[in-house]
């Protein structure tokens, strides 16, 4: 019987590609290249997950090196200033999201959040859509010291939750990272699966709105 739902962060409850998408080009013009800013970003982000850059400097040499591959002009401090502010403003959470943690919570489930990022924007992102006093744990990996898809971090958030593994269920956008990783900890896992890429044959459950979560809920 579940007990307890987790629930990732970036494009499960929050918008996070269209608020990206959207800042970049609030911040360097309709123009701009967004596909070698996506192939640039991955880069970055993948040397940050390993601690070999700090979250600040990540974002800021990510934008010096797209302004000299794009050939684009302007200060890489004051764009990504603005990118970053922008990205602020453009965070929103899905329309399922709310009414999901309702349901959820109407039936007496502990709720959780398990994200890999930094801790102060994670966190930021929470309270800027007003989702920071909704979850009864926060687990984020910049503050546990494991990122999904280690075990570790899903037995964290567990403890934190009062459940078993076997009693917890995890949902996210990613179904390496999260459906896969969540399971290989003794959770159930869930891929949230938006886009409609699922084949039909995945050995996890697959829901593509999370309105259709808490039918998988009570069926676990």
């Amino acid at each position: 019987m579940i007990r307890a739902v987790c629930f990732d962060l970036d494009d499960t409850l929050l918008d996070c590609s269209g608020a990206a998408r959207a800042a970049f080009f609030d911040a360097l013009g309709p123009g701009a290249d967004f596909a070698l800013w996506l192939s640039i970003a991955e880069t970055h982000y993948a040397r940050f997950s390993r601690g070999e850059v700090g979250f600040a400097r990540m974002h800021l040499e990510r934008m010096t090196q797209f302004l000299r591959l794009s050939g684009q002009p302007g200060d890489p401090a004051e764009l990504e200033q603005r990118r970053a502010a922008r990205l602020v403003e453009r965070y929103a959470i899905f329309p399922d999201a709310r009414p999901c943690l309702d349901t959820l919570r109407s039936a007496g489930l502990a709720l959780g959040v398990i994200t890999n990022g930094d801790a102060a924007e994670q966190r930021r992102k929470l309270a800027t859509v007003g989702l920071a006093d909704r979850f009864d744990a926060v687990v984020i990996s910049g503050e546990v010291g494991a990122a999904k898809p280690d075990a570790a971090i899903f037995a964290h958030a567990c403890g934190l939750l009062g459940a078993r593994p076997d009693e917890a269920l995890h949902v996210g956008d990613r179904l390496d990272l999260d459906a896969r990783a969540a399971a290989a900890a003794g959770l159930t896992g869930v891929w949230l699966d938006r886009r409609g890429l699922a084949a039909g044959d995945e050995p996890v459950a697959v829901v593509s709105t999370l309105a259709e979560l808490p039918a998988v809920v009570a069926a676990s």
